[in-house]
């Protein structure tokens, strides 16, 4: 499996960073299909191409997943849509 991994700081208080965070599950799941659920401070996140997390740490938000064969091939543009979709929400 191909690691995919993406953080950024944000000056936000701690509920408006999970409730961006809820709006970038709800863009990723349309836009990748995946099933995400909140699992404490981390959001789950599950595909058949793909298993990762969302963590709120502090003023950080990380993305780690893990990428199966059909979407390895495509990292680049899988890490560039997700890194614009943490950007569009967190303000880079």
């Amino acid at each position: 499996m191909t690691a995919l991994r993406c953080s950024r700081t944000h000056g936000l208080e701690a509920a408006e960073a999970r409730r961006r965070v809820d709006r970038m599950a709800t863009k990723m799941a349309q836009r990748f299909g995946a099933a995400c659920h909140w699992d404490g401070d981390s959001l789950k996140i599950e595909h058949a191409s793909v298993r990762g997390r969302v963590t709120l740490e502090g003023q950080t938000v990380r993305i780690e997943a893990e990428l199966g064969f059909p979407l390895s091939l495509m990292r680049g543009k899988a890490t560039a849509e997700v890194e614009r979709i943490l950007d569009e929400e967190l303000g880079a």
